[in-house]
């Protein structure tokens, strides 16, 4: 029987790992908690069993936005869906519980402020509810990172509806987090599932920010002319500059942060799924839950809070399984940042746990070990180092080159200028700059004065962010460098400094992102097929994934089916969705 409803309802023809087994749990009455990465299928695990079943399922959910989003598909597969919030007026909350106690409906969401309110509770206490889902399940444990008051206080929910099953759901959680998750909802012998974190198909790559970084992005960005991507800032005020010089250099992007007014952020939301422009550039007020699955690439122009935020921000990139890239982009100058925002917090024991976060991702984007080995195991996976869907991986061979000169003329130019300047300065002196300011403090007098004209300035950048890393230097008040014990060793000769010679090439080797084809398709008719896609999307003002995702396009275009039997063989294309347009693709298919 979930087999059929599988294929029917979903199109699909088998399930993916683990998803059979939260199926299994839901429908026999068990709590669930079930940690799987973006992209994985969690929402079918819940969204499956309530075909099967009577009565209402309530759907706790973090964001407006995300609630829209996923209402949106529902219904577009004709599956009655609703959602509550404090965007709606009172009349269109009245009608929507007036189609809740008639039975008219299979899905709610809910907010949690709103599932906190007494009102709320007695509202669902009239109902036959079948099951209560939780989304983003991680926000209730103040070990993660986006933790919400509204989400602690969904543990009453086992008080309120002690009979009822709970499916919690979660892309990123550490094992502290999931006891966390399990203690405070106060599960009943739950099912614990856990996904691996390796995802195939996205390449990750990782350097040191130069300058601000824009030369870097125009290259990356060259690779994906008219694919969908975010671009993750750390201000509003940088949101809205990337914005406008990506437009001015050809690129369609719009900003995204919470200074903008709600109805501006939903309208940007709302163009960019449907595929009005190609980029989001946004900070971290953008993307939970995202559920666009043909976003390309994902760009971190400065280092995240933590490998969770990082994890569950590429995770937004490839949602179909197709290839798709992610960069980062960071300087030691961003974790000394994100150090001096801990100073706000009074909670001792919660200012040490973020401090070794922000420790633990800059280790992360400096070390030379395999990237998607690094997140597995900080997210208590095992895996082998990927080969080659890393930057880590297809350098790993690459010559050492020894710096410890170069090394000992950076160290000896903070020394003799007191350590008081930042990176440009230094560099500036090293190269022999002529700026007003350089010869104002005299430092053309100095014996290191234009020591260092062989290397470029962003050589040198690359050079002092190495001892950075190797913490031979570290960082003081307003990104001042300062010597540790360790530079003395250098200056003496007694410890040698190298780096990957790769690093130091500014204008790195060609990357094998892509991975072979699963299989060969008619690429002429893929594009016939996305523009039939992209019209009906119009027509029904939906985004075009939710029709069919790019991968069920590039089977039609391979198997080229010819009637309703054999475009039901297709993956991704169940009775519903051949009812709906099954006709209009065998039409461009047989034309």
């Amino acid at each position: 029987m979930k087999n059929q409803v599988l294929k029917d309802n979903f199109g699909h023809n088998s399930f993916r790992e683990l998803q059979e087994e939260g199926v299994d749990a839901i429908l026999n009455g068990q709590d669930l908690l079930m940690i799987l990465p973006t992209g994985g299928g969690k929402s079918l695990v819940y969204q499956l069993p309530t075909m099967m079943m009577e009565g209402i399922t309530i759907v706790i959910s973090p964001l407006i936005a995300l609630m829209q989003d996923q209402v949106r598909a529902l219904q577009a597969q004709n599956i009655s869906a609703q959602m509550i919030s404090s965007a709606q007026s009172h009349e269109e909350v009245q009608d929507i519980i007036s189609q809740a106690y008639s039975g008219a409906l299979k899905f709610l969401y809910l907010s949690p402020e709103r599932l906190n309110n007494g009102h709320t509770i007695e509202l669902l206490r009239g109902l036959h509810v079948n099951f209560f889902v939780i989304d983003e399940a991680h926000c209730i444990s103040q070990w993660g990172h986006e933790f919400r008051d509204d989400y602690r206080a969904l543990g009453n929910l086992k008080h309120n509806f002690p009979n009822t099953t709970i499916a919690a759901f979660t892309a990123t959680s550490t094992d502290n987090v999931t006891q966390d998750i399990l203690r405070e909802l106060r599960l009943e012998n739950p099912l614990l599932l856990k996904g691996k974190v390796f995802r195939k198909n996205i390449f990750i790559s990782a350097q040191r920010r130069i300058s601000n970084g824009h030369a870097q992005l125009k290259n990356f960005l060259s690779r994906h002319q008219d694919e969908s991507g975010i671009i993750y800032v750390s201000s509003r005020k940088k949101a809205e500059e990337l914005s406008a010089f990506l437009n001015v250099n050809g690129y369609k992007s719009l900003a995204y942060h919470a200074g903008l007014p709600q109805h501006v952020r939903e309208q940007n939301f709302k163009i960019f799924v449907n595929d009005k422009i190609n980029i989001m550039v946004a900070t971290i007020a953008f993307g939970m839950g995202i559920d666009k699955s043909d976003i390309r690439f994902v760009v971190h122009m400065s280092l995240p809070k933590s490998q969770e935020n990082y994890y569950q921000e590429i995770g937004r990139a490839g949602r179909d399984g197709e290839d798709s890239e992610v960069l980062l982009l960071f300087n030691a100058g961003d974790m000394a940042q994100h150090k001096r925002f801990l100073a706000e917090i009074t909670n001792e024991e919660y200012k040490a746990h973020l401090d070794k976060k922000i420790d633990k991702i800059y280790k992360y984007a400096t070390s030379e070990i395999c990237f998607h080995k690094q997140l597995a195991e900080y997210f208590n996976d095992t895996l082998d180092a990927c080969k080659e869907r890393c930057d880590n991986c297809l350098t790993s061979d690459d010559k050492r080159q020894d710096i410890t000169k170069e090394a000992q003329m950076v160290l000896s130019t903070i020394y003799k200028t007191n350590q008081s300047f930042g990176k440009n300065y230094i560099i500036d002196i090293l190269r022999g700059s002529s700026e007003q300011k350089l010869l104002a403090n005299g430092a053309n007098k100095l014996s290191v004065y234009g020591i260092g004209l062989d290397l470029s300035k962003k050589e040198w950048f690359v050079i002092i962010e190495r001892l950075l890393e190797l913490k031979i230097v570290t960082l003081g008040d307003f990104n001042v460098l300062k010597l540790t014990q360790d530079a003395i060793a250098v200056l003496k000769s007694q410890t040698l400094v190298d780096i990957k010679s790769s690093r130091l090439q500014i204008n790195t080797k060609e990357k094998k992102i892509k991975q072979e084809k699963e299989f060969d398709y008619d690429e002429e008719l893929f594009e016939k097929l996305r523009a039939k896609r992209a019209e009906l999307a119009s027509e029904m003002g939906v985004p075009a994934y939710i029709i069919f995702g790019d991968k069920t396009l590039k089977h039609l275009a391979n198997d080229m089916p010819t009637n309703k039997e054999e475009m039901l063989e297709v993956n991704g294309v169940g009775e519903k969705k051949f009812a709906q347009f099954g006709k209009e693709f065998l039409d461009v298919i047989n034309d």
